[in-house]
Formats: C-alpha cells, structure tokens, sequence
C-alpha cells in the first residue's frame, strides 16, 4: 500500500469511527419533531369591545376561552358595537355610532379592526348599488356576526345582511333584510353567534319572554326560536356571545356591580359557571374565535447540518500526488536542473571535458559541461552538430558565457576568494569524472 492509499485508509477510518460515535449519541438520528402543543380541544382567543359609559372611547381586550384569562389590547376613539370576526380575511367588522367628539351625523358606520386593535372606518353603511348613502341601516345596531362575506347586523327587530367581500361592488352595502319574529324574543338579543354546523344564529334573549334563555335566529326566515334545557343567570343584557367547541360563552353587561361571563354546555350537560370578570359594562360585544396562527417548524432540520464536517478532511488528501515530481532528478545527473541547454548531445567525449577544471569558474558555467557530458540514447534532430567540436577549448561552444566569466576570477586575488575557486573546482572535477565514468558505462553496455 502506497503512502497515499494508507493516508485515504486512516482518513476513510476516522470519518467511520466519528460517524459511529454520532450516531450512537443521537446527532446523526432524526431529532423528534418540537412542535408546540395544540391548544385545547375547547380552547379559543376572542376580541371584545368593552363601553363602561354611553359613547366612545371603546376598550378592546383578548379573551382567552375556557380559561376566561383577559388582556387588554387597545383603547379606540369609536363607540364600537354588533362585532363579527370574518375568518378568511382575519378581521372583526363593527358597526361605530360614532367618536369621541360625537355621533355621526349621517348614522353610523362601518368600522374594521385588525388583530393589532388598528381601526378603520369604512363609512356609511347604506342599500345596495348606493354609491353615496345619505343615512347609515345599521344606525344603533346592538348584535352583528359574520358568516363567509355576510356580516349579519340586528337592529330592533330586523336582520340586515351586508355585504363584507371587498371584492364585491356592493362593499359595506345592506343586500338583504329580514323581519325578526316573535318581536318579543328578538328584540331582547344584544348579540349572537353563526354556527356553520346549521346556518342558524345563537344568541340570549332577556325580554320578559326570554327570560336569559338561549335562542335561535334563522337568518332565511327571520324566525325565533328558545332552545330547551338552555339557560343563563338571570340579570341584565348579554352583551357578547360566541360559541366555543360543545360550549357557549356570553358576557352580562351588569350583574350586581360587574359584568360576568359565563361558559354553558350546549348539550345540557350542566349549569352555566363563571368564567371571568369585570366593571359593569354600558355596552359591550364580542367577535370570535379568532384563528390560530400557524406555527412554522424548521427547527427540527437544524441539527442534520452539523453532519457534514466528516467529509471536509478528503480534500486534504491530494498532498501525496505532490511526491513523484521529486523523482525526475535521480534519473538526470546534474543536481541543478534549470539549465537551458539540456539537450544530449550524440558523440560525447569523456576527454573534452578534461581541460575545464582548471580555469575556475562561478557555478552557472560548470552547470553547461555536465549537461553536454550526459549523453542519451536517442539523438534529438533539433541538435546542431557543429556546435560539438571536439575541440578542447569551451570558447568555441560558449562565446557568450566564458569571456565574461573568465575574467572575474582574475581580477579578484584575495585569499577568500581563492579557497572559493579551489572548492568549486574540485566539485567539478568530481562531477566531470562521475559524468565521464558513467558515460563509460554504458558505452560499453
């Protein structure tokens, strides 16, 4: 095995060793996936809209369900009621009677909120195919909810249902309206909630009939309906209704001296409890369940990239390649093999080179004799036997090396100098002889 194989050998055993070891500690193994926990089966956010007073300025908070947890998240200069959340666009439609200076002169508006508690006023929310509406329909509304881009709004005793698709040209305008019977039942709902499950909205009645019974609303027909065995704490209006997986929540506005929400199980299985607390309330609404975000998980393909490292150490490798270029020299005499005329020359004679040790010369000169010396088997055409005269003297051969190197040796007659000359001129007499003998050899080969 060569040094370079064995060099790849104990790489290639290194990475497996290592490969091993990361393995047998878990880092090369598919880490378990970190996704946070769902939320519970029952378990939604809400926004509600809070009015301690008559008119603006309107709190909104986060209500967390079941666990009935608040956050406050804004204060808003509109008196905001009749709130639906549209899922799609990620908003809560609301119907604002007006500001902090006042109502509106032209009824109320139209008003969208971000998750953010950002409010935008959409204006007037006039008929249909009305492109500048005088008096707002919806002026007063105390119950809205919003199912795909209907926003259904109860004022008194009528359901008017407006169109939310912003794509739609009748944008924030009434397309429908239906009369709400029994009176007796319907005007005593403050607010509802779309159950997709029927088509039909869910809401407290508080009138004299209702008696705080859970009813619901057909928004086709306009019909009226108690839901049997459903029932809240009698007391003032409830204010804010949505409808939780298997359960119902809604907010009396007034009880004693604060406002209650209460959880009711839609199937009957229990009473109401209370959930959460406030300050009385003068108005108040709520929109829900708002949509859980997504929750991207890229974490988990973090680790895999520690792996390759291993493979970093091949390119190392290529080092041991660099070795044979050291060989060419044994097979070429002379040590120093940037001579320009390296070419052999077909009738070498070892007694030519006789003559040149005595003159001592500087080592670029002693270089150009034992290149001619070396001879070689196959004659090169581009050779030029005249320039190998087997005449002794190497000015023939080298005009324009030996007259300007001749003279130095004679000018400078200091002892350093001399022990100089001596040493050089002993290692080429040595090297001329090696050349000569070598020659010898394989001529008689």
């Amino acid at each position: 095995m060569t040094g370079g194989r064995a060099r790849w050998a104990a790489m290639l055993g290194i990475a497996a060793v290592v490969s091993a070891l990361l393995a047998a500690t878990g880092w090369l193994a598919p880490s378990p996936s970190k996704r946070p926990a769902a939320p519970a089966p029952d378990g939604c956010t809400i926004l509600q809209a809070e009015n301690e007073r008559s008119g603006a300025p309107t709190t909104l908070r986060l209500l967390s369900l079941p666990d009935g947890l608040t956050k406050r998240l804004t204060e808003v200069g509109y008196w905001i009621n009749a709130m639906g959340y549209a899922p799609a666009q990620d908003v809560v439609y609301g119907v604002a009677d007006g500001t902090r200076a006042g109502r509106y002169h032209d009824g109320a508006h139209a008003v969208r909120i971000s998750r953010t508690g950002a409010v935008t006023d959409l204006g007037v929310v006039g008929k249909a195919g009305s492109r500048h509406p005088v008096w707002s329909q919806v002026t007063g509304a105390t119950a809205g909810v919003v199912a795909g881009n209907r926003w259904y709004v109860r004022q008194n005793s009528d359901l008017y249902t407006v169109d939310v698709d912003p794509a739609s040209a009748d944008y924030v305008r009434v397309v429908h309206r239906t009369s709400l019977r029994p009176v007796a039942l319907a005007d005593g709902v403050d607010d509802f909630a779309y159950d997709p499950a029927d088509g039909l909205l869910y809401g407290i009645s508080t009138s004299s009939r209702g008696d705080s019974s859970v009813v619901t609303l057909d928004p086709s027909s306009g019909e009226v309906a108690v839901v049997p065995g459903l029932r809240l704490p009698s007391g003032g209006a409830y204010g804010s209704v949505v409808l939780g997986p298997g359960s119902i929540y809604a907010t009396a506005n007034h009880e004693g001296r604060r406002s209650v929400t209460y959880r009711l199980p839609r199937d009957g299985s229990g009473p109401a409890v209370e959930i959460s607390t406030g300050p009385v309330l003068a108005s108040g609404d709520a929109a829900g369940c708002y949509a859980e975000a997504a929750v991207p998980s890229p974490p988990p393909t973090e680790p895999p990239p520690n792996t390759p490292p291993p493979t970093e150490p091949p390119p190392n490798t290529p080092p041991p390649n660099t070795p044979p270029p050291n060989s060419p020299p044994p097979n070429s005499p002379p040590p120093n093999p940037p001579t320009p005329t390296p070419a052999p020359k077909p009738k070498p004679t070892p007694t030519t080179p006789a003559p040149e040790p005595p003159p001592p010369s500087q080592p670029p000169p002693v270089e150009e004799p034992v290149a001619v010396v070396a001879p070689t088997p196959t004659p090169s055409p581009r050779e030029e036997p005249t320039t190998v005269a087997p005449t002794p003297p190497p000015s023939t051969k080298r005009p324009h090396v030996v007259p300007t190197k001749k003279p130095e040796p004679v000018v400078q007659d200091t002892a350093v100098r001399t022990k100089e000359q001596r040493r050089w001129g002993l290692t080429t007499l040595i090297l001329v002889l090696g050349a000569g003998a070598v020659a010898a050899a394989r001529r008689h080969r």
